[in-house]
């Protein structure tokens, strides 16, 4: 993230501050300067006489307020005196750059401003009263105003413009876009997107919050919270990221290293084993640097280390006490990062942390311990405070800093606002497109906006796979309790629509049998036939399935495999044993998502209670491994499988409601040369 620059605010005097009780208003001090600027140049106008009226200007509450500034040097010096003037320029299409940071002239204190975004109170945020009514009209100003914010510069979106205008004018159309780009985004309402950015103002004392320009009191009058801990950390914000995943980790292995527990040896030697591994793909793969000696890792890298990597390739290079030690502090990682944590999760976390840190002290020496690891036995106060880690943690920030660099700017300052106007537009402009594009006569163009959008999802187009009403509850119990199996046609999570769907294609006939095999014991009827007899009974099952790319199921997404490609399409699924009592979890990988209409006969024995039935289903076809007898390593939470597939059965058609996580796998080559699969479970992600 940029450097932090200190605030230093003070008393202005000028007549847009001293409007109030106590005559003066506390802002920053480059605010205070544009103020005397300003009055100043107001002054040195009005003594030259200089006729402004023919010049519209718009006092705004947001420094965003306008987008295009008059190319003038009247224009610039307002603009540069003050940033909550604007200059319209609906008059012509000439418009210099947009972007509405300040001069950089002034060598005055650095203005750093907080940016509020408020949320919006009216019923349609989105209002664009000027967007024409013909649909192919409407759809040319989004497209132009959307295309305008992803691909082309300020000065660019105006002769953009000017193009579409003369083709409009071409081919006869009575339609003409604003000559401005300021115009389009009021006319189309993409500008209302933006309309509640504010600037504030900190104390640099408390910290304390103000909008700018507004009343403040004499003396600080915020109220700390109190310390509620014997070191005095309750109500502080522990980062989860620096805490777990830059500190401790890097700890450890520099002591590993340094101590020559780890030499160069067995660095090779687990290269060798991370080069066979396949991860998810919200992880990050390592290979050269585990053999290098983990040189140059972030946050990331670690995190993939400590949950997926460390507990295959640790064990048998760390003594044994050293290895079962540092798989505390896994276990408590594996229940801290989970989106939807419980509290008994929480208590657990905190008692594993406690014991890594107690038994630290006694297999290394007490310097081995830091201030970064006590503050672990202060998470699960954090998180009693202020919820799952994924609210708070750094790795979003962190990850938004890419995001900044390619945002274009003027050089000059107020950076935030102009970061924060391009952060909300990206974030609103598929509901936007949503609320514009409400006809069904704009469907052929929203394959179109879908590339201007990635996060636009048609309204139009979304298919709802079930009628009944989606629970939570119900969802998670299908994955996690086999002894009430769904039957694929349950509801999905609303935002696992919209569905990526393929073309539709016929089912292999090798698959089709275990498909209708399937259909036949979920619903109990024996009789249903293959479709080559569909013209003898209405009792049969299709052969037509339309596969899909992925499917996100409460935020984590699964996908078929894709040639030799794997990521994302490991899963464990709970049975039943063949006791009928036992729980066993199988491995598996998916070949293909899939969704499949199959329509109860009319004349079945179906419960009076299901008589309203959900034809659309959605499978997965997945090919199970075969398990192992080695039970070696249960107590690390991981488990042996053989590298083979099981033969297919009924079983590898599955309703994607009992995926019940993802998984990782390593290939491991015993003493006796047999080759062995190690499944390793990953904490299990609900964004609920």
């Amino acid at each position: 993230m940029f450097p932090s620059i200190q605030m230093h605010n003070t008393d202005c005097h000028c007549t847009r501050c001293n409007n109030n009780d106590q005559g003066v208003s506390r802002v920053s001090r480059r605010t205070a300067q544009r103020h005397n600027k300003r009055a100043r140049f107001e002054a040195e106008k009005r003594s030259m006489e200089v006729d402004t009226e023919i010049i519209p200007t718009y006092q705004s509450d947001s420094v965003e307020a306008m987008d295009g500034q008059a190319n003038s040097p009247i224009s610039d010096a307002i603009s540069t005196f003050d940033n909550d003037v604007f200059v319209g320029n609906d008059y012509n299409g000439d418009e210099s750059d947009t972007t509405d940071d300040n001069d950089s002239d002034d060598n005055g204190e650095e203005d750093t401003a907080k940016i509020y975004v408020e949320e919006f109170n009216n019923e349609d945020p989105f209002a664009a009263s000027g967007m024409p009514e013909n649909p192919v009209h409407r759809f040319i100003a989004l497209f132009t105003v959307l295309f305008a914010s992803c691909y082309v510069v300020n000065k660019g979106s105006v002769v953009l413009i000017e193009f579409i205008n003369e083709l409009l004018k071409i081919y006869g159309q009575d339609f003409q876009l604003p000559e401005s780009l300021a115009g389009l985004h009021k006319m189309t309402g993409f500008s209302s997107i933006t309309k509640g950015i504010k600037r504030f103002v900190s104390c640099p004392n408390c910290h304390c919050i103000y909008e700018e320009n507004m009343s403040v009191p004499p003396h600080c009058v915020f109220t700390n919270v109190g310390a509620r801990s014997p070191c005095g950390l309750r109500g502080t914000i522990i980062d989860p990221m620096h805490n777990l995943f830059l500190g401790t980790p890097k700890r450890m292995m520099d002591w590993w290293a340094d101590k020559k527990t780890i030499g160069a040896k067995e660095f090779a030697a687990m290269e060798k084993i991370a080069e066979t591994m396949v991860l998810p793909r919200d992880y990050t793969k390592l290979t050269s640097k585990i053999g290098k000696g983990f040189p140059y890792m972030k946050a990331d890298d670690w995190k993939s280390w400590v949950l997926v990597y460390s507990p295959v390739l640790l064990h048998g290079v760390l003594p044994f006490e050293m290895y079962n030690n540092w798989m505390n502090f896994v276990r408590a990682c594996c229940y801290l990062i989970k989106p939807s944590i419980t509290f008994d999760e929480v208590n657990s976390a905190h008692d594993y942390l406690e014991m890594f840190c107690k038994k630290a002290t006694k297999l290394y020496t007490p310097t081995i311990l830091t201030c970064n690891m006590h503050l672990h036995l202060h998470l699960h106060e954090t998180i009693r405070d202020f919820g799952p880690m994924y609210g708070y943690w750094l790795f979003g920030f962190e990850r938004y800093n890419g995001l900044l660099k390619h945002i274009k700017t003027n050089g000059k300052d107020s950076f935030e606002a102009t970061y924060m106007r391009s952060f909300v537009q990206n974030a609103f402009k598929g509901d936007y497109a949503n609320a514009v594009l409400k006809s069904s006569s704009h469907v052929p163009f929203f394959n179109i906006l879908s590339k201007l959008s990635p996060k636009f999802t048609p309204t139009t187009t979304v298919i709802t796979l079930s009628s009944h009403p989606f629970r939570l509850q119900s969802f998670l119990l299908a994955s996690s309790n086999p002894h009430l199996p769904p039957k694929g046609n349950e509801p999905l999570p609303p935002l696992t629509f919209f569905l990526q769907l393929k073309k539709s294609s016929l089912m292999d006939e090798t698959d089709y049998a275990h498909l209708l095999q399937h259909y036949k014991t979920s619903y109990d009827l024996p009789d249903l036939v293959s479709y080559q007899y569909a013209t003898l009974t209405n009792s049969f099952v299709d052969n037509e399935i339309t596969k899909l790319k992925f499917i996100d199921l409460l935020g984590q997404q699964y996908r078929g495999k894709n040639g030799s490609a794997s990521c994302g399409s490991l899963v464990r699924v709970m049975f039943v044993g063949s006791d009928g009592r036992n729980t066993l979890a199988y491995a598996g990988q998916i070949q293909y998502l899939f969704t499949h209409s199959f329509t109860h006969p009319s004349n079945s024995n179906l419960h009076l209670t299901r008589m309203v039935h959900d034809h659309q289903h959605v499978f997965a076809y997945i090919k199970w491994f075969n398990t192992s007898s080695d039970r070696s390593r249960e107590d690390d939470g991981l488990e042996f499988c053989l590298p083979t597939f099981s033969p297919d059965s009924r079983h590898c058609i599955l309703p994607v409601h009992r995926i019940f996580l993802e998984i990782a796998t390593a290939r491991i080559t015993t003493s006796r040369n047999v080759s062995k699969m190690l499944v390793i479970a990953l904490p299990k992600k609900l964004y609920a």
